[in-house]
Formats: structure tokens, sequence, C-alpha cells
């Protein structure tokens, strides 16, 4: 069951909607969090001026893939159990 699922594209389209949607509402979560607010030129110069840019966006883009491809996964899965 677990290879046809991974084999399956509909699974990495998923993971793809699931993983952005996870991307977007973390960051802005987080981001209100830590500056209270909306503060772009705070963010800026501690994300993006101190070349912290590379860590930030690849702790992003795995961190909503592993979600991605863990709730799509049991999305899929449920999905073909209850067409059984």
């Amino acid at each position: 069951m677990f290879k046809k699922v991974l084999s399956s594209k509909k699974y990495w389209m998923s993971t793809a909607y699931i993983g952005l949607g996870f991307i977007i509402i973390f960051s802005v979560i987080e981001h209100f969090m830590h500056y209270n607010g909306l503060a772009v030129a705070s963010f800026i110069n501690d994300k993006i001026a101190n070349g912290n840019w590379i860590k930030y966006t690849v702790s992003r883009i795995v961190g909503g893939l592993l979600y991605g491809m863990i709730m799509a996964y049991y999305f899929e899965l449920r999905k073909r159990k209850s067409n059984r």
C-alpha cells in the first residue's frame, strides 16, 4: 500500500498544496507571534539582511514538505481504505 500511495501523482499534488499551505500559515503565525504585528522592516533585518535567508528558506521548505507528505499520506490512505 505504501508504494502505491507514493507512486500516485495525486499524492504528490496533495503534498505540494498541503505543504505550501503549511508554510504560509506557519510563517504568518510565527511572524505575528515574534514581532507582535506586521513589522516588515524588522523581519527583513532579522531574516534576510543578516544572511539568515538561506536557513530560513530551507527550514520552511523542508518543514512544509515533511508536513505535506505526512498529511497527504494520511488522507490518501484513509481514502483508499474507505473505497474498499
